[in-house]
């Protein structure tokens, strides 16, 4: 993936339950919401990682591979706007790497955000 494709990007190394938070506030329509995304990971399965993500009140649970195309989840952040193929605002998580040894797994973040419509701020993982 492009560095140039993506608005913003952050890498995340978690160890078992350690929680992550983005936090992303829409500028959309002139008035700003902020909404959180949380993720963590659970369990560890030979090349798969057991994730909990919320967004925006919603919870998910996802079985990621260290396979293309299974180690990818994308979370749609925004509606569509006015015009629906410029307009998308989405997150990508991508499953990078499990470290069995050190008890951690990361995580790719990208976001794409054409026209500007939120601000992101990456948090440190809590404890």
């Amino acid at each position: 993936m492009q560095a140039q494709e993506w608005a913003h990007s952050y890498r995340y190394s978690l160890k078992k339950d350690e929680l992550a938070r983005v936090d992303i506030t829409s500028t959309n329509s002139g008035k700003s919401v902020k909404y959180e995304l949380f993720f963590r990971w659970t369990l560890v399965v030979k090349d798969r990682v057991t994730l909990l993500l919320n967004y925006k009140g919603h919870p998910y649970q996802y079985v990621l591979y260290k396979k293309r195309s299974l180690d990818t989840i994308r979370v749609e952040l925004l509606n569509d706007g006015q015009n629906k193929l410029k307009d998308k605002t989405f997150l990508i998580l991508v499953l990078d790497k499990i470290d069995k040894k050190e008890g951690e797994v990361s995580f790719n973040l990208f976001i794409k955000d054409k026209n500007s419509r939120i601000l992101v701020d990456f948090k440190k993982a809590d404890k």
